[in-house]
């Protein structure tokens, strides 16, 4: 009861947002985080491990009513996709499998110090990903800490090792990152910088258009009891109050 309240209230605020809001400002592309497809993870709390038949109901959806772009690419205020995926979880070749048939490019940041590891993808996945046309891959820190919390040196090292590691399995440059748990500060941008990422994935929710840092694009998470109309109520706004 205690969760039907409060999301009662979330749906509530968000609808008037919406309405009196949100829908008269102009869009821009919408980015999406998923984490896992179907995995059962002692971690997860908050829903992160979407059923892999809820996966591809959503990209049947967003394939009849949207165009996709990689979040990487520059955007206007014309409303796009953007598929991204955290962490690099074994269950992740399944989603990959599903969106590379119909050719939508999505973006993967990988935590470099579990690659290998079980439930986690490995090195020759890795190459195999890399080698698609509509992949973007990335590093997702390589202990996967708020780096918003660590000092300037320790965000450095977790930075230049996750780069490094996944550039000597992957034998190519890797130019991107989503900051782990939506942490970060401007010591981390200012490190992305000198380190040579080009841009970078937040845990911000709102649209990304021409005006938006290119090291602090916005994305909302996906979870697994997100229905169509949740979807789509996140891809329009009604939850980028809070």
């Amino acid at each position: 009861m205690k969760f039907i309240g409060k999301q009662f209230i979330k749906d509530t605020v968000g609808f008037i947002y919406y309405h009196s809001y949100k829908k008269f400002k102009e869009k821009g592309n919408r980015a999406l985080i998923y984490h896992a497809f179907g995995s059962v993870l002692p971690h997860d709390t908050y829903g992160i491990s979407i059923k892999k038949g809820s996966f591809i109901n959503h990209i049947d959806y967003l394939r009849d009513n949207y165009s996709f772009t990689k979040i990487s690419n520059n955007h206007d205020n014309k409303l796009t996709i953007s598929i991204t995926i955290d962490d690099g979880y074994k269950d992740t070749l399944d989603a990959i499998d599903y969106i590379t048939k119909y050719k939508i490019p999505f973006s993967l940041y990988i935590t470099t110090n579990t690659i290998g590891h079980k439930n986690y993808l490995n090195e020759d996945d890795l190459r195999n990903i890399s080698s698609l046309d509509y992949c973007e891959l990335g590093t997702h820190g390589h202990t996967h800490s708020k780096l918003g919390q660590l000092p300037y040196e320790a965000q450095k090292e977790e930075l230049q090792s996750s780069m490094k590691c996944l550039e000597d399995i992957i034998q190519k440059k890797v130019y991107c990152l989503s900051y782990p748990h939506g942490s970060y500060n401007a010591d981390t941008i200012d490190n992305a910088k000198k380190i040579g990422y080009l841009n970078a994935s937040t845990s911000n929710k709102g649209f990304n258009s021409d005006f938006t840092n290119k090291y602090e694009k916005n994305r909302i998470e996906v979870v697994c009891n997100d229905a169509i109309d949740d979807l789509v109520k996140k891809i329009n706004g009604f939850y980028d109050y809070y």
